[in-house]
């Protein structure tokens, strides 16, 4: 467990977000996203128990899914953006990863009908009615079962230089200075309810034992791999979908990079992380 928190200090209660918010992300996410250590999850399984059913919200192409299919009995993985789990599918597929259910749509609006002994929700909870889901998901576990949010840092709270040049550049082609293109109005942000931690969330819902781990993993990006990142991300959301600027950004954004790093080896730490909460067993109270 660790002291300094990897995830910011708090999120809007209720999230803004567009739908449409990873369309056309998904071979990007699959391909570019880097995979959890090993590390973390052979700690967040000594934690949480494995066996019986695990439920992955917001599932992405499965980076949470598909590694731990063979520690569960069955999978239930969810995400609202269909390309997303045509890509899960087909990945889980080549690696005969048969006990995976593989759904489009809300995680809000999922119904689970056997108890879950963990339930997932990777790079995601944010943009989820939170309070909701983890009511929803404190319903579906089996005593002591667990919740576990997983994370990782972006080049928005690196603090390398080729990181802030990269900030600059996304933020001069989407319009959103420091915000992701799918972000909603600032005066809405402004409006918003109280701003609340995942911690605080989860042991609002009833959770015990609620803590954070991470696992920082140096990495090096090649320029290509780095822009890949960035397409799979909401910061590039409105560059990605405009046909008429993603040529123009990928030329600009190259040659910051290469100006600021001409090695080419783009190289940072990513705290990886997961939020742990446990739902109480009665009958050990």
């Amino acid at each position: 467990m660790t002291e300094s928190p990897a995830t910011p200090p708090s999120w809007p209660m209720r999230p803004g977000y567009r739908d449409d918010l990873f369309r056309g992300a998904a071979e990007y996410y699959s391909r570019y996203r880097p995979a959890y250590p090993q590390p973390l999850f052979d700690d967040l399984l000594h934690h949480a128990g494995e066996g019986g059913v695990l439920v992955d919200l917001a599932c992405g192409t499965g980076e949470i899914a598909i590694p731990l299919h063979t520690r569960f009995a069955h999978v239930h993985a969810v995400d609202l953006e269909p390309d997303m789990i045509e890509v899960g599918r087909a990945k889980a597929e080549q690696v005969g990863a048969t006990n995976i259910s593989w759904t489009t749509g809300k995680a809000e609006d999922l119904a689970v009908d056997e108890p879950a002994q963990l339930v997932t929700i990777g790079n995601a909870f944010h943009r989820l009615h939170r309070p909701l889901i983890a009511e929803r998901v404190r319903q579906w576990l089996a005593p002591d079962g667990c919740v576990a949010v997983l994370g990782s840092s972006t080049p928005w709270s690196g603090t390398e230089p080729w990181q802030a040049v990269a900030v600059d550049v996304v933020a001069r082609w989407s319009g959103e200075p420091g915000h992701p293109g799918s972000a909603v109005p600032a005066t809405a942000v402004r409006n918003a309810p109280a701003r609340r931690t995942h911690e605080d969330v989860l042991r609002g819902a009833g959770f015990i034992n609620v803590a954070e781990y991470q696992f920082p993993t140096p990495h090096a990006w090649t320029v290509d791999e780095f822009l890949g990142f960035l397409w799979s991300t909401s910061y590039t959301a409105r560059i990605r979908q405009d046909h008429t600027l993603t040529e123009r950004f990928e030329t600009d954004l190259r040659a910051q990079l290469l100006e600021c790093e001409p090695s080419g080896q783009l190289r940072e730490s990513i705290a990886h992380y997961y939020i742990l909460g446990r739902k109480p067993d009665p009958e050990s109270t």
